[in-house]
């Protein structure tokens, strides 16, 4: 019967792509990874279930798909408040910027400290979320005139993005210690002189 017959989805693989990933953002956001429902992703995106899991076989294609475009987006943010700055003013807003980034954007902030399934599932991306990390912004860095050997000048970077984790996961108990101010002062004191 026509009457019965589906409508055809007339937008571009493209645009389903984005609007499923769009989707699964705001799911995996507000309830997890564990709760996030694949079904309940397909009808936010207006997709059809066969449509969702063609493009992405399971959750954690979605997620790593997701993990990289919000990677992208990061760096590519990060990477513009660094530029035209000195090697020790970069060092210090790429590790004030990247924390403030990470804690209020919702979905960085549930994939790097809150959700410990999505660490799980993705435990494989997180050495390489380090490294990728790690790289742009010792190119970052480079392109800001850091002279250092570039082995040298790696670790120092793989350390402050570390850091970086590390203070979200586990924030000071001394609320003054968690300002904006008070982390550009320990990244200018202690960071930037890592990084010649």
């Amino acid at each position: 019967m026509a009457g019965m017959r589906k409508t055809r989805v007339t937008t571009s693989p493209e645009q389903q792509e984005t609007a499923i990933l769009d989707a699964a953002a705001i799911e995996f956001t507000d309830v997890g990874v564990r709760q996030a429902n694949m079904d309940a992703i397909a009808r936010a995106a207006g997709v059809s279930r066969s449509t969702l899991y063609r493009r992405f076989p399971s959750k954690e294609n979605l997620l790593i798909a997701l993990a990289n475009e919000a990677f992208e987006r990061g760096m590519t943010e990060l990477e513009g408040a660094v530029a035209g700055l000195e090697p020790a003013a970069a060092v210090v807003e790429a590790f004030a910027h990247g924390a403030a980034m990470i804690d209020a954007d919702p979905l960085l902030h549930r994939m790097v400290i809150d959700d410990a399934e999505i660490r799980t599932l993705t435990a494989s991306m997180s050495a390489m979320f380090i490294d990728m990390v790690t790289d742009r912004v010792a190119g970052s860095l480079r392109t800001a005139g850091a002279t250092m050997p570039d082995e040298e000048l790696r670790r120092a970077v793989e350390i402050h993005v570390r850091l970086v984790i590390s203070y979200l996961e586990l924030p000071s108990s001394d609320e003054a210690q968690r300002t904006p101010e008070a982390v550009r002062s320990l990244a200018a004191t202690f960071l930037a002189p890592m990084v010649y």
